[in-house]
């Protein structure tokens, strides 16, 4: 069974992940190429975290990559996601890390 600090650096990674490809979904909706670019990064992240043990130094390339593209087209957009505070960043994890505990269990 996996521990709970792996869990909830899967939890992490994991949020980070489906909150900044929600708003790159959103910003290349008429652009094909970014979708597929898009849909691989994602795929190549979840992938990862749900290999048997979860790869999660792969998974923050993978996340890297989010961010890095994000930084690069959106940087100036009003409602590109950014780095919630801590506080912030504990719970929206937390409810991550409880679905991971469960499927874990």
């Amino acid at each position: 069974m996996a521990g709970l600090y792996e869990i909830w650096q899967r939890a992490e990674v994991s949020r980070r992940v489906d909150v900044l490809s929600g708003f790159i979904a959103m910003s290349v909706a008429g652009d094909d190429d970014a979708r597929r670019r898009l849909a691989q990064l994602v795929a190549g992240a979840n992938a990862a975290l749900s290999a048997s043990p979860p790869d999660l130094v792969v998974a923050s390339e993978y996340l890297d990559e989010l961010i890095g593209w994000a930084d690069t087209e959106w940087a100036d957009h009003p409602y590109r996601p950014v780095e919630a505070r801590p506080d912030e960043a504990d719970r929206q994890t937390r409810d991550y890390a409880k679905d991971l505990r469960y499927a874990a269990l």
